[in-house]
């Protein structure tokens, strides 16, 4: 028995069917693939986030974006971010204006579906867009958030902060986020004893 080959899609194609799409969808080299759906601490967590970076940022030059703004990470690649922090003026990629190529700070709110994906080739690809400096994954389950900074030459070093006390710098943009306010409203899952 054979298996047939999926057709696969152009950019273009790409674009006009996610632009009209209620559900968005990522493009990997010709192949669509949906974006998981949220639940309420997810959507909580990143209205949070939000609320407390625009605000930090009010007077500076960056600003903060959330979905469905989509990112293009290569020619034939266009990811979905929970944030994005654009410095300066946004790169987009044409006239319709709903994807760019230039955030300095992508921040993702972790999904069991999608967390392996968002620490493994995610942020493969988000490390060859030359403007990214740091890289902020929130879980939703616990008050822990891991933040990538990139280094000198071509490393990048991980930071680890847990606990409602905690506060995080986000060194590459001058802003620090309690984690108070991150899970505000945020009701944890009883641990298993």
């Amino acid at each position: 028995m054979s298996s047939l080959a999926v057709p696969k899609i152009s950019v273009e194609q790409y674009l006009a069917i996610d632009r009209d799409a209620e559900v968005k969808s990522e493009f990997h080299e010709g192949e669509m693939f949906p974006v998981d759906s949220v639940t309420l601490e997810h959507a909580a967590i990143v209205a949070n986030t939000t609320w407390r970076v625009a605000e930090q940022l009010s007077v500076t030059p960056c600003q903060v974006l959330s979905q469905p703004l989509r990112v293009r990470v290569s020619v034939a690649r266009f990811v979905y971010a929970d944030l994005l922090v654009v410095c300066g003026r946004p790169e987009l990629t044409d006239e319709v204006r709903d994807t760019i190529t230039n955030p300095k700070v992508i921040i993702e709110v972790l999904s069991p579906s999608t967390e392996g994906y968002d620490y493994g080739p995610k942020f493969g690809f988000y490390r060859k867009l030359p403007s990214f400096a740091e890289y902020l994954l929130i879980r939703q389950d616990q008050a822990k958030v891991e933040v990538f900074r990139k280094s000198e030459g071509a490393g990048w070093t991980l930071s680890t902060y847990e606990g409602l006390d905690a506060t995080v710098p986000v060194q590459s943009i001058g802003i620090n986020l309690r984690l108070s306010d991150l899970y505000s409203g945020v009701e944890f899952p009883a641990l298993a004893e």
